[in-house]
């Protein structure tokens, strides 16, 4: 595809959806995703620790010789130690692969349902997953009673920058004018909004405002809870957000480079 800058300039974006790779002109671009996550891994390891852990005290419980009591003795075959050691260094994966199967399907959904309100396409049918549903149902709840205009859906961005590793892309999730204001909402499943979801929002919008030479959208994290179908939403302005994304590009070249040593 291309982007087109209001300025003229053309950039050609191909993406990689299988690897998640932005491509401009032939030359990878960093996505403001994996940026993120390279300056936040804390959340990332906690939530891996904490799943481990949860599959450790999962697997214990059919080997508790006296399960009546609060603090019981166990006994384990050196098979099972073995399946425990394991599962506990690749619990995180299985249950990311899961959540992301659900964040996909949702996301999906959303993108089909947008289009049809835009007047693209047909209204997509509910997915089978319950927890997926349940995701739709709090953004049903989120959206009911407002008053708004759908703009965009899975929309790729750009920003273009003089400075090689200021260039980055992304894919927004939805563009929405509510009242007399644009807002950019990005749709988590997740299980909460970590701080780092802000400054993705506010990459993206500032990507957006570069682009077509515009004031920067709004932004809203909108989370849709798997287990309860409620909404958790965060609108907020973006542009005191915008030069701590510029950091964590800066941080992250930076982590890329080889320090020169110097003779003593």
């Amino acid at each position: 595809m291309v982007i087109k800058y209001k300025d003229g300039r053309e950039f050609e974006l191909v993406f990689d959806e299988d690897d998640h790779i932005y491509k401009v002109d032939g030359k990878r671009i960093h996505s403001v995703t994996k940026v993120l996550d390279a300056c936040f891994p804390k959340y990332l390891t906690t939530w891996a620790v904490t799943e481990g852990a949860d599959f450790f005290k999962a697997s214990l419980e059919p080997y508790r010789l006296a399960p009546t009591e609060e603090v019981g003795t166990f006994m384990l075959p050196s098979k099972v130690v073995d399946h425990i050691h394991k599962g506990i260094i690749t619990a995180y994966k299985m249950v990311s692969t899961e959540a992301a199967q659900v964040g996909t399907m949702v996301h999906n959904w959303l993108n089909e349902a947008i289009q049809w309100k835009m007047g693209k396409g047909e209204e997509p049918a509910l997915p089978i997953n319950e927890e997926a549903k349940n995701c739709i149902r709090a953004f049903k709840k989120w959206a009911s009673g407002l008053e708004m205009e759908w703009l965009a859906t899975e929309q790729k961005i750009y920003h273009h920058s003089d400075t090689p590793h200021h260039c980055y892309c992304g894919t927004i999730d939805a563009l929405v004018r509510i009242g007399e204001r644009e807002y950019l909402i990005d749709f988590k499943t997740s299980k909460k909004i970590y701080k780092p979801n802000h400054l993705q929002v506010a990459a993206y919008s500032h990507a957006l405002a570069v682009q077509d030479d515009k004031k920067a959208p709004h932004g809203i994290v909108l989370r849709l809870d798997k287990e309860t179908g409620e909404f958790q939403e965060k609108a907020f302005s973006v542009e005191p957000h915008i030069d701590m994304f510029f950091k964590c590009l800066d941080l992250k070249a930076w982590n890329t480079e080889r320090i020169k040593h110097e003779a003593r």
